[in-house]
Formats: structure tokens, sequence, C-alpha cells
């Protein structure tokens, strides 16, 4: 019931900004993450053009689930990404270099990530923050004269402060720890282009 909600949200956010934005002379565009739909992370995007060769991008996702507090396995999430992008050819088309800040709050435990990355996880919950930046490259592919399929990839370097627990419910208190970290930085974004 909450993801139907959820995506409700998200869906009337995207429908509102595509009417009150329609009439603008810049261009804009609204851009989701499909990778983050694939972790069961809603998420959405909005970019903005600059100038004939620069956009920026605020674009956020939130995952709530498991809502039950006493399931050990969780990756609850919010998370805030900024982005510059400077395009080679024209703004949303072909390729781009860009640069960006993340902030995420956090609660995991029980986790396996892949490619072997935060192996702690699995044995104990985390609850924290993080900020970021980092660069990345990309590709847009006009798919018709308002939808587009954009890839990057990229790496961020951040630091991370957080709570160390048990696995269970209100479980035991290991402490508090703080250290930097590398992530990789993925998309597959489906955008919807607004003239």
């Amino acid at each position: 019931m909450q993801i139907v909600k959820t995506k409700r949200f998200f869906a009337t956010i995207v429908l509102s900004v595509a009417l009150a934005t329609s009439a603008s002379a810049q261009t804009f565009a609204v851009k989701n993450n499909l990778l983050y739909d694939g972790a069961q992370t809603p998420n959405l995007g909005f970019e903005l053009k600059l100038s004939d060769h620069w956009t920026t991008v605020l674009s956020g996702g939130y995952r709530p689930w498991p809502t039950d507090d006493h399931k050990e396995k969780k990756w609850r999430h919010l998370l805030v990404d900024w982005e510059m992008k400077r395009w080679f050819c024209s703004t949303f088309h072909r390729d781009f270099i860009g640069f960006n800040a993340v902030y995420s709050h956090y609660n995991a435990s029980k986790l396996k990530f892949p490619l072997g990355l935060y192996p702690s996880v699995k044995n104990e919950r985390r609850q924290g923050d993080f900020v970021a930046v980092g660069a990345f490259y990309g590709y847009s592919w006009i798919l018709s004269p308002h939808w587009s399929l954009e890839a990057l990839a990229g790496v961020d370097v951040g630091y991370t402060w957080y709570k160390r627990f048990d696995c269970v419910h209100c479980g035991e208190y290991f402490g508090k720890d703080n250290k930097p970290f590398l992530m990789p930085k993925l998309g597959i974004n489906i955008v919807y282009n607004i003239k």
C-alpha cells in the first residue's frame, strides 16, 4: 500500500511540474533513474538548461522500506543529489561530463552489496549520514521530440558518520564511527524534455 502511495505522490509531482513549466521559454526536463527503481527507491530529478552547453540537475530518492523495524534486513534511505553537466554537442543531446554533490541519511543492516562493497554492513546495523562529491561521464540518446534515454557512470568520494548496532530491533549499541569512502555513481535515466 505504501508503494502505491509513493508512486502516486511522484506521479503527481511530475504532472504538476510538466503543466507548470509547459509555457516556459527555458528548456526543462524531468527524469527518473531506472537503476534506483530496480533497487525499490522511488526517485525523481529535475534538469534545467543554463546555456547552450550547461545544465543543472537536482534529484532525490526515498526508500522507506521495510517499514517494520523488527525486520533485520533493511536499507532505508533518503538521498539528494545535485549535478552540473557540460554538454559537448548541445544540451540534452549526445555526450556530457559533470560533477555532483550528494547527501544521504540511511539505516542499513544485513546487506550484501555487489563487488564486495561495504562488507561489514552484512553483520551489523548502521544508521547515519554521508556527504560526497564526484565526477561522471554520460551519453544521451534522443528517442522522440520529448523523450530521451541517458546513461552515466562515475565515482563519488565522500565521508560518512554513523552509529553501529547489533542487527536485531533495538539491538546492542556498538558505538559511533566515521570514515572516508568511494562509491560508484551509475544511472540509466528516462528523461521527459519540456520545451
